[in-house]
């Protein structure tokens, strides 16, 4: 009778140290800290719809303020709420119940765009022999990147990548909480598999997950393949998932 007692409240314990460990996982996903950085008025769409999910690309850059600077002196109205620096920072240029294009996908409707919380994450993106060369040629232009920052892997005709960082990472997870408590009417999935294979189904029917630009434009290349990246999102699906 004494063993028995003794394994029920061993085994009660355990689950209580289990439950201590989850809820401080869950206190450290919710301490977010986000600065804003408003972009100019008329650079995106006032207009709210019912959000569905989450897109992330990468900005093609090495700044952030690079980035955001480049949507302020353009008039196509082009964005994302959100952006993520090197080293973590989350800025947000407008309210995220709004929405701007961020896609280019035809024949849509722009339904994507209206229906998702969108995020970029600053990354040089596709490099050639450690250099970056922008689409748009500027003080960046053959900016050599440094080796540690680089990550090898085959991706639409590319092998060299600006790596995300550990920092970025973290900090994507943390806003997908927060996004995800801040708009309910999106649907998370319970796994993620992929964030870099084209899916026409995401533009036909999908109602709710989380996708990248490389999902929905196969002319696209950000995400690119960097495992980890999938890996600590897909903890946190299981930590918010319960």
């Amino acid at each position: 009778m004494a063993k028995s007692t003794n394994k029920k409240g061993k085994e009660k314990r355990v689950v209580k140290e289990k439950q201590l460990v989850r809820v401080k996982a869950l206190e450290d996903l919710f301490d977010i800290e986000i600065v804003k950085r408003p972009l100019q008025n008329g650079q995106y769409i006032t207009q709210e719809f019912e959000k569905r999910g989450i897109f992330i690309h990468h900005t093609a850059g090495t700044t952030a303020e690079g980035a955001m600077s480049w949507w302020d002196q353009t008039p196509d109205r082009v964005g994302t709420p959100y952006v993520i620096d090197r080293d973590g920072t989350i800025y947000e240029c407008f309210d995220p119940s709004y929405w701007a294009y961020h896609l280019g996908i035809r024949g849509d409707d722009n339904r994507l765009e209206k229906e998702t919380v969108n995020i970029e994450l600053v990354s040089a993106g596709w490099l050639k022999n450690g250099y970056f060369y922008p689409l748009y040629p500027n003080l960046t232009s053959g900016k050599k990147i440094p080796e540690e920052e680089i990550v090898r892997t085959e991706f639409r005709g590319y092998n060299e990548w600006h790596k995300y960082t550990d920092a970025q990472i973290k900090s994507l997870c943390k806003l997908i909480a927060k996004i995800s408590v801040d708009f309910p009417t999106i649907e998370l999935p319970d796994y993620l598999y992929d964030l870099y294979k084209f899916d026409q189904t995401i533009i036909d029917e999908a109602e709710g997950g989380i996708w990248s630009h490389a999902n929905v434009r196969e002319d696209k290349t950000d995400l690119f393949p960097q495992p980890n990246l999938v890996t600590e999102i897909n903890k946190t699906l299981k930590l918010l998932k319960g």
